[in-house]
């Protein structure tokens, strides 16, 4: 009987061996999984970001004169006011034609007509033409908008006038500014890297933001891009956003 009851104590004594087969195993499958995941994450990161910029002044070499004349009207001599504004716009053209100004850049608009009220009747029309000059002689167009003596002595009153400019090899500038700004990218680069034994190699990749076009000295800018027309001098910015292999 004895003997017996020391057989069935063996019995009882756990089988150690099958946990720590299973703990060793994990222990083996964990260190796999993160190393795995430890080299992926190396080899995602093994690059630098960095922001590039890049400016330019330059000049417009186009200028847009946007001009209204008008001429006020009664009831019954609306045809007169036709003919008056047509004859303003042809004594302007004349002008523009004399100092130099070419004629192939003018650009004339329909006449438009609105009715003026009082006192809750049409007493009378409001004629006005639009038209537009389109210029490379800068000056000669600036001279006459900005000192109007000779239009004033022939008569000619502008109901608006302003002008805008504009730079015929825009695309070519931006283009040119791309590439500093993604050479100025790499300079960075090698910049934040100077105090280890690493350098930036390849680029993998590449985004431009939006044109800044703005007056010189100017803050303002937008989201979405910006082109100032109003001055003559202008300043260009961009930003490219480039990521660059550590080797």
């Amino acid at each position: 009987m004895k003997g017996n009851k020391k057989m069935d104590g063996q019995n009882h004594i756990p089988n150690l061996k099958v946990p720590f087969l299973l703990l060793g195993l994990s222990i083996m499958l964990s260190a796999l999984i993160f190393g795995f995941f430890f080299y992926q994450s190396r080899i995602t990161r093994d690059y630098v970001d960095v922001l590039g910029s890049a400016a330019e002044r330059f000049e417009s070499d186009i200028v847009k004169w946007n001009i209204t004349i008008q001429e006020n009207t009664g009831l019954e001599n609306i045809g007169q006011g036709y003919r008056n504004i047509q004859d303003k716009r042809d004594r302007l053209v004349n002008i523009l034609s004399s100092q130099g100004i070419p004629e192939e850049g003018i650009n004339i608009n329909p006449i438009n007509t609105q009715d003026r009220w009082e006192d809750g009747k049409v007493v009378g029309y409001t004629l006005q033409q639009s038209l537009f000059i389109i210029s490379e002689v800068i000056e000669k167009v600036e001279n006459l908008a900005l000192n109007p003596d000779e239009l004033l002595a022939n008569n000619i009153f502008f109901q608006t006038s302003s002008l805008e400019y504009f730079y015929s090899k825009i695309d070519l500038l931006k283009k040119d500014l791309l590439t500093m700004a993604t050479k100025n990218a790499r300079e960075r680069a090698e910049k934040i890297l100077q105090d280890s034994p690493y350098h930036p190699g390849r680029m993998i990749s590449a985004k431009a933001g939006v044109f800044q076009i703005i007056e010189p000295y100017s803050t303002e800018v937008e989201s979405y891009g910006m082109y100032n027309t109003s001055s003559r001098k202008k300043d260009i910015t961009v930003t490219v956003h480039a990521q660059f292999l550590i080797q």
